[in-house]
């Protein structure tokens, strides 16, 4: 059984890149607000929203597949509480990026103008049963 209580591994931007690349990772914007690039090929929630959320449903590996979320500069006590989250819904490889988009951004990495806020799925009293 997945332990839900452990901390996230961090990844590096060295080894984001290379799953970035490969094009074998899900990326998860967890930045508040408007940005005007964000990770190339990333997702971008409301941190909010996915914390207040009775249970998290998202277009997103549950078994296999690397996660990985990211905030401004990778100190957000948010990210640890929705990778928890995540966890305990379901979610299996989740990862924080060390540093951030702050970190991404000065590594050079790959980015790509900032997408629309995607919606936190409803859920159900039946779903939420399941």
């Amino acid at each position: 059984m997945a332990d839900h209580t452990a901390p996230a591994a961090p990844i590096g931007v060295d080894d984001l890149r290379a799953h970035v690349e490969a094009n074998d990772v899900f990326l998860l914007d967890l930045r508040r607000g408007t940005h005007g690039e964000q990770i190339y090929g990333a997702i971008r929630y409301d941190p909010h929203k996915l914390r207040d959320a009775p249970k998290l449903i998202l277009p997103l590996p549950k078994n296999d597949g690397l996660v990985v979320l990211y905030d401004e500069d990778g100190t957000g006590k948010g990210l640890e509480e929705i990778t928890d989250k995540l966890r305990a819904d379901g979610y299996g490889a989740l990862r924080i990026l060390d540093g951030g988009f702050k970190a991404w951004k000065d590594a050079a990495g790959k980015t790509e103008e900032a997408t629309i806020e995607q919606p936190v799925p409803e859920v159900s009293g039946h779903q939420l049963e399941r």
